[in-house]
Order: structure tokens, then sequence, then C-alpha cells
């Protein structure tokens, strides 16, 4: 029968939401500030001329066209990158105005938005880190060497190529390792690397962008590591529609994820771990 499961704690859950927010802030803000000048180089100097990485827009026969370039390879993007359709006729733009905040160009306004909620993130997220780290959930997401052998089969399991999941425990181990790279690898080099683009910062720690290669060189770095972050949000939202939507979505904003059938011996052995329905106000309590 059906086993109510106490998962997530009220911290855990207010977190997460905040961090949600958070992140969607910062991409949006981001892109708003890539649009001041959408190139992309390596080393310390910024000569558009010399960019291996370009969104830009061209006057092609009186007809204005967005372009995507990377290298010597170039795409027509126009109506999506480089190119904006609106009621006044086709606009000069990187990234759309859907995409940015704020709508409208503004590079200040941009930078504001970016830097309060990168303090939010950071702030909030190491209440989660710490928070977890004294309730010992940490250890429970934390990829080991002993889950490499549960990788493959894991990977099997969701490509439907096997019919039993290998998982032990609430986080399988591509959870791990995914949560992992974010929290220990991810999170503090897109950190570093906005702290290298900044001149007040890299006149009192020059080795903040010699560490990168250069101050273009961590502006590059910062951009793909967003977009390793929006990889992994999307991966992560695949994750919950796919496992049960509804339960997932019960559990981040309750905390109580009902998990399926079991047998007798295993619903004995749970029940060890976590704590039934009627024990919700005890817990609760418990919590404050």
């Amino acid at each position: 029968m059906a086993n109510l499961v106490y998962r997530h704690n009220r911290i855990t859950r207010l977190t997460h939401w905040i961090n949600a927010l958070a992140l969607l802030i910062l991409l949006m803000s981001g892109l708003q500030i890539f649009n001041a000048y959408p190139h992309l180089h390596w080393g310390s100097k910024a000569e558009p001329e010399e960019a291996f990485f370009s969104i830009y827009a061209a006057n092609e026969d009186g007809e204005i066209r967005g372009y995507t370039q990377f290298l010597d390879w170039r795409v027509d993007t126009t109506g999506f990158l480089g190119v904006q359709n609106t009621e006044m006729g086709p606009f000069p733009r990187a990234f759309p105005s859907w995409a940015t905040i704020p709508g409208y160009f503004w590079l200040a306004g941009g930078r504001r938005w970016h830097f309060f909620f990168a303090w939010l993130f950071a702030l909030n997220g190491l209440l989660y880190f710490f928070y977890n780290l004294a309730r010992g959930h940490v250890r429970k997401f934390f990829f080991t060497p002993r889950d490499f052998s549960r990788l493959l089969p894991m990977a099997l399991y969701y490509l439907r190529l096997r019919r039993e999941s290998p998982q032990a425990g609430e986080y399988n181990p591509l959870q791990k390792m995914a949560y992992t790279g974010v929290f220990f690898f991810l999170t503090p080099l897109i950190f570093l690397s906005g702290f290298a683009m900044s001149p007040q910062l890299d006149a009192a720690f020059n080795w903040l962008p010699a560490m990168f290669g250069g101050r273009q060189s961590a502006r590059t770095v910062h951009f793909l590591l967003t977009f390793l972050f929006a990889f992994f949000t999307f991966g992560h939202v695949v994750m919950v529609m796919t496992t049960g939507v509804i339960n997932n979505m019960r559990s981040m904003v309750t905390g109580w994820y009902v998990e399926g059938e079991r047998t007798p011996e295993t619903t004995a052995s749970s029940s060890e771990k976590s704590e039934p329905p009627a024990n919700k106000e005890a817990h609760d309590y418990a919590e404050k």
C-alpha cells in the first residue's frame, strides 16, 4: 500500500524556491548584460573583430539580418538572435526582449538585478548547505567512489534498457553526480568568474582574472557556466515531470511524498526512517 513519507524540511523547501526564482532572474538579467557587448573573447583584450563567438546584426541589400557566429561558422538567426522583429520593424538585439530583464535595453538596470539576485542566490545557497550539513542531509546526495559502479545501470534504466532501478537511497548516482558537480564545482566557478570581471576586485586581487587567463576569458567562462546551470535546471525539471510531477511538486511544497506499493518487509523498514501521516503534526512541531 502507499506510504506517506516526509521528504523535504521547511528550510530545504524555502531555499529551493528562492533559488529557482534567483536562477531565472540571474539568467535573464545576465542576457541583458551580454546584449551590451554580444561577443566572447579569450584573453584580456576585447576587439570585436577578434571575437570567437558573436551574435550580431548586419545590413544586407537593405535588409537587416541577425547572425550567430562561432569562429568561421555563421548561422542566420533573424527573428530569434541578432535581430528581433517588433511592431516598428526589425531591431538589432542579441537576445530578444522576452528573454531579458528588463525587457527593454538597460544595462545599468540589468546589472542591478543581476548583482542583487547573485548575492541572494549565494546567501540562500549557504543557508541550505549548512543547515542540511548540520542535519546530515548533505551526505545523502554527495557522490562517492562507490556510486561509480551504479552510473551505467542507472543510465540504462532511464533509457528503458533495464527494467529494475539500481537506486539505493533517496538519490540515485546520476543525481548525486549532478548535485555534487553543481555544489562543489559549478557554483564556486561561476562566482569566481563573476568576481574576476569586476575592475575593483581585479585591482585588489589580480590573481582572480589571471586564474582564468584574463578578464575576457573569465567572461567567457561565466557565460558558458550559465548555460550549464540552465542545462542542469532543464534536466531537473524533466526528471520531476517524468517521475511524477504532482507527487514531486507536493513534496517540495508540503514536504510529504507518496511512495508506491511496498512489501510488508520494506514498509516496516521504511517506517523506521519516516513518519506516518498521523505524526505529521508532531513532525511539524519538532521542526520549528
